[in-house]
C-alpha cells in the first residue's frame, strides 16, 4: 500500500468521508499539507507516521471505551426486559 493509499484509508476509517480537516487538526498540520499527502504531491514525513499512529490509537481507545458502555447498556436493557416479563 502506498503512503497516499494508507493516508486515505486512515483518514476515512478514523474520521469518515470528510477526513482531511480532522486529520490536520489531530496531527497539527495545515489542511493543505494533508491534501498534499493525500494527492501524493508530497511524501508523508517520518515523524508524521508516529503522530498519525498516536491519533489512530486514541480513536481506537475511545471506541473500546464505547464498546464497554454499549455492552453495559445492553445488559441493563436486557435486565429491564426480563423483569417486565415476570
Amino acid at each position: 500500500m502506498t503512503d497516499r493509499q494508507l493516508i486515505e484509508k486512515i483518514g476515512e476509517t478514523v474520521w469518515g468521508a470528510s477526513w482531511q480537516a480532522p486529520m490536520a487538526t489531530a496531527v497539527r498540520q495545515s489542511r493543505y499539507t494533508i491534501e498534499a499527502w493525500a494527492s501524493g504531491r508530497e511524501p508523508v514525513p517520518l515523524e508524521m507516521w508516529k503522530e498519525l499512529r498516536e491519533a489512530t490509537r486514541l480513536h481506537y481507545l475511545k471506541l473500546a471505551d464505547l464498546d464497554a458502555e454499549t455492552v453495559r447498556a445492553f445488559d441493563d436493557a436486557y435486565q429491564r426486559a426480563m423483569s417486565g416479563k415476570r
